[in-house]
């Protein structure tokens, strides 16, 4: 299974002015942006095109992660709450991983 992977967009200058993306013809292969919140903190995302759905899903997720770990004992910071749901989503990925089949010796 391959990941996409979504990147950060770099903040803007404070002194710039910033416009919705337009779109362009013969840019439809360009990266869209989209504005996201997670935890309150506002985040620009590159986003391929026609990914947006599966962005959304990504999403949707995180939020329900988020609402599942935030309120639990011993979590009390946003930091706290990323950190628990990276080790949970790491922990499935190396269930997900094919096990190195044994050595007999």
């Amino acid at each position: 299974m391959q990941l996409r992977k979504f990147r950060p967009v770099p903040p803007p200058p404070a002194d710039a002015v910033v416009k919705k993306p337009v779109a362009m013809k013969g840019k439809a292969d360009k990266p869209k942006q989209l504005t996201i919140s997670v935890l309150g903190r506002v985040l620009k995302v590159a986003c391929p095109v026609g990914e947006e759905q599966r962005l959304q899903a990504a999403i949707t997720e995180l939020e329900t992660r988020v609402a599942n770990t935030k309120y639990k004992p011993g979590v009390h910071m946003n930091e706290d709450v990323l950190l628990m749901i990276a080790l949970n989503l790491c922990n499935e990925l190396v269930d997900l991983k094919p096990k190195p089949a044994e050595s007999s010796n």
